[in-house]
């Protein structure tokens, strides 16, 4: 039987409210699987308009002239924080705006910025971000209307919450991540256009917004280098667990796990073609022990782990566990990894074993198993030279590697159970 959480308290405001930075960063079980890799989303995935610009020589905001500019992970902006970001955004916005005749502004507006714009400055010079926040005294041009609300793709009848959301409330939201919209011949990410003939997708646009979907919704941009959107689609995949959310071949997340695959197969045969590749959803369960041994411990890898498989998931589509109690794989989805049931007569003794080299797991897999990509927390290292040097993890130590053949069949052995969580499933 699967584990499971439900969700209570949550109404259609949860809906209309996306996941913070905060919320997302810091939260219990989140899905950030970059590890070792600093971005999982190639810069031909990267949407217009993505990208920070840099702005050289700016040493204060531009909008306030009071704080330092915000900086992260080597992009600097103009401004110092959202309050003033969102006022230089309505600064460009009416600088763009070609406002009707005879129209005026009532309201007024300040100026944002404390310091007048200095003389002498050209007509280029007029449209830099600084200077439209500093005109923005100007009269305002009257704004067009919104667009209206589509109609929910699921139920057809009611009005969407919010332009963002192709529903109208979260009921909808989970029949969409469940079901898909009810019309199967329209656009799988914008729900509104009619698929090209051979194609999931209405056009090239929702083509590339598709390769950084949500895995969940696939109708809304994965939150950075997660794989799911926000908040609401965080809560409803944790609602049945585990849960197994394939990628497909072209999306970020496909292209992040087979580039980790083909860098970690470290013999001179050709690794195999991966089929499938599925992101695997555990509930706190699982999350919260490993989460909290992760911060006492440290030293978090991705590693192979290959086992076999008795059942068809992961193939065709099939996201189902079976039930058989011999399938490895499924039992592993199931409990996560447990030093219970593992081998006393290992080469280094009964522990949870995987490895670096991506083809020495997949050696484990068999004809028809399969490979999960694991995260593994290895803290304290006890390196070894040769088999049953150790048979149970060393006093002061938290793992134990054997690099084999100079890694080429490398083994990695931890004793706890919260040692090791499976990330992703992979197939062939």
């Amino acid at each position: 039987m699967y584990a499971s959480s439900s969700l209570h308290g949550y109404d259609d405001d949860q809906h209309r409210r996306d996941l913070s930075d905060t919320e997302y960063v810091f939260g219990d079980g989140d899905d950030d699987d970059n590890l070792d890799i600093t971005e999982d989303v190639s810069p031909a995935y990267i949407l217009p308009g993505t990208l920070a610009p840099y702005y050289p020589g700016i040493t204060t905001c531009i909008v306030c002239q009071q704080r330092p500019p915000y900086s992260k992970n080597g992009k600097s902006y103009p401004t110092c924080g959202t309050t003033c970001a969102r006022l230089l955004e309505d600064a460009i916005s009416d600088r763009n705006a070609t406002p009707p005749r005879g129209t005026s502004n009532r309201r007024g507006r300040f100026s944002i910025a404390r310091q007048a714009p200095q003389s002498g400055s050209t007509a280029n010079a007029s449209s830099s971000p600084s200077n439209l926040a500093q005109n923005r005294a100007a009269p305002r041009p009257v704004r067009p209307r919104p667009r209206p609300l589509g109609q929910c793709v699921v139920c057809q009848t009611k009005p969407c919450t919010d332009a963002k959301y192709v529903t109208c409330g979260l009921a909808c939201a989970e029949k969409l991540c469940r079901q898909g919209a009810a019309d199967k011949t329209m656009c799988d990410y914008c729900h509104r256009r009619p698929k090209l003939t051979g194609h999931n997708q209405c056009g090239k646009a929702c083509a590339d917004k598709a390769k950084v979907a949500c895995l969940l919704c696939k109708s809304r941009p994965k939150f950075k280098r997660y794989h799911l959107c926000g908040n609401t689609c965080k809560s409803i995949s944790v609602k049945v667990t585990p849960l197994i959310l394939e990628a497909p071949r072209g999306h970020a997340t496909y292209d992040l796990v087979e580039r980790k695959f083909k860098s970690g197969w470290k013999v001179t045969d050709t690794p195999p073609a991966i089929r499938n590749v599925y992101k695997i959803v555990e509930n706190k369960n699982f999350l919260q022990p490993y989460d909290r041994y992760k911060k006492s411990v440290g030293n978090e890898v991705f590693r192979y782990h290959g086992t076999g498989r008795k059942c068809t998931l992961g193939s065709n589509g099939n996201t189902q566990l079976c039930s058989n109690s011999q399938c490895a794989l499924c039992g592993i989805l199931r409990t996560s990894f447990k030093t219970s049931l593992a081998n006393p007569s290992g080469g280094f003794g009964p522990g949870i074993y995987s490895s670096s080299a991506a083809n020495k797991a997949y050696g484990f897999s068999g004809s028809s198993g399969a490979v999960l990509l694991t995260k593994v927390v290895l803290g304290k290292v006890r390196t070894v030279n040769g088999w049953n040097e150790v048979m149970s993890c060393p006093p002061g130590f938290n793992s134990v590697v054997f690099d084999y053949l100079n890694g080429q069949q490398n083994e990695t052995i931890v004793y706890q159970d919260d040692a090791i969580r499976p990330v992703f499933l992979i197939t062939f």
